[in-house]
């Protein structure tokens, strides 16, 4: 063969080669077969494995296409180990949680759960997709806040806070001065923070310390002695105080989703003399606490400012704690968050809330 015709075919192999690479599909078997060639395939093969390589495209999950409906779903399901109580929650039939949960499995190409008659938990894999999947679906519903508020034209706030912390004091104290703003509040939980605060789920929020603040800017507001959740039945809910050294042998609840250390803060971990407490159930929220040491399964603290803002039942005492620190409560925002309208509700809660 001349030259004249090896450099023909290369420079026919290098065209189809390129027309290829970006995207064509429609070529004619003379355009292939130097390809084949210098591949040293058959036109056939050629064609076969290309056909291959395209269905692959088509069935392969794209592992970042996921619906965030379906995530939302799953996170549910996660919190409540439970097909039917997710399905409630969450307003939609049990047979159709079923097969969202399992077309997101195809959508991440693992086992996110492990089914059986009686209990479902999660895979390793799905551990690990609550725990990312949280933070993503906090940031796309800020994302549609903020959207929302950009065509309204007006500035809004979301403020967090926990059951007692002075809300209502705060945002009608904020209101009466800053009426071109809109004030959204938030119940959050101990799981929430810091959170929600830096994942821009919320603007500000009421904190208790102890907490990783990194990121976050403080501004101390109050101080509030913490009290003892007592079982009516336990030998000291007659008492009008106790210290801490007398509760050594009662299991304390544990805080689901709360960072270690501001568990061990709030269940007094170590004790004065360097033990631990007895570990107890898991509690994800306020009510849930108050139900285990109504029971006479464990103990708890709680901060002084709870007792006014919830009704604590008959099976349930609270106790002064005189030994032990109070809660410390700031508000906190993001530090790279400086809006006027920050600024001015700080300023407004240094200005309005006693400091305890």
């Amino acid at each position: 063969m001349s030259q004249a015709e090896l450099a023909r075919r290369a420079n026919m192999a290098a065209s189809t080669l390129s027309r290829l690479e970006s995207g064509e599909r429609r070529l004619s078997v003379d355009h292939l077969a130097p390809l084949a060639k210098a591949l040293e395939v058959s036109v056939g093969e050629l064609v076969a494995s290309t056909a291959t390589s395209r269905a692959a495209e088509r069935t392969a999950p794209d592992p970042l296409d996921l619906d965030l409906r379906r995530l939302r779903y799953f996170v549910a399901l996660a919190e409540e180990l439970h097909f039917g109580q997710a399905a409630e929650r969450l307003f939609i039939a049990q047979p159709v949680l079923s097969r969202q949960i399992r077309k997101l499995e195809q959508e991440v190409g693992v086992d996110l759960l492990t089914r059986s008659s009686r209990h479902v938990e999660l895979t390793p894999a799905g551990c690990q997709l609550f725990k990312d999947a949280q933070p993503l679906l906090a940031t796309a519903n800020a994302a549609g806040r903020r959207v929302r508020r950009a065509a309204t034209g007006r500035a809004t706030l979301t403020v967090g806070f926990f059951v007692g912390d002075p809300i209502i004091q705060l945002v009608r104290a904020f209101d009466a001065m800053h009426n071109d703003v809109d004030t959204d509040v938030e119940r959050i939980y101990w799981s929430d923070q810091p959170g929600a605060l830096l994942d821009d789920h919320i603007d500000l929020s009421f904190v208790h310390l102890p907490m990783d603040d990194d990121g976050l800017d403080l501004a101390h507001l109050y101080s509030s002695p913490r009290l003892a959740l007592l079982p009516g039945s336990h030998e000291l809910a007659g008492r009008s105080q106790i210290a801490i050294r007398e509760l050594a042998n009662d299991p304390v609840i544990q805080h689901w989703g709360a960072s270690p250390i501001w568990d061990a803060w709030h269940n007094v971990d170590p004790r004065p003399d360097g033990r631990s407490p007895r570990r107890g159930p898991t509690a994800r929220n306020l009510e849930e606490k108050i139900e285990a040491v109504g029971t006479g399964r464990a103990i708890s603290f709680i901060p002084a400012s709870v007792t006014a803002a919830v009704r604590i039942p008959a099976e349930v005492t609270a106790i002064p704690v005189v030994d032990i620190p109070p809660t410390e409560v700031y508000l906190a925002w993001k530090a790279d968050r400086r809006s006027e309208a920050i600024r001015d509700l700080v300023a407004t809660a240094l200005a309005t809330l006693p400091a305890t």
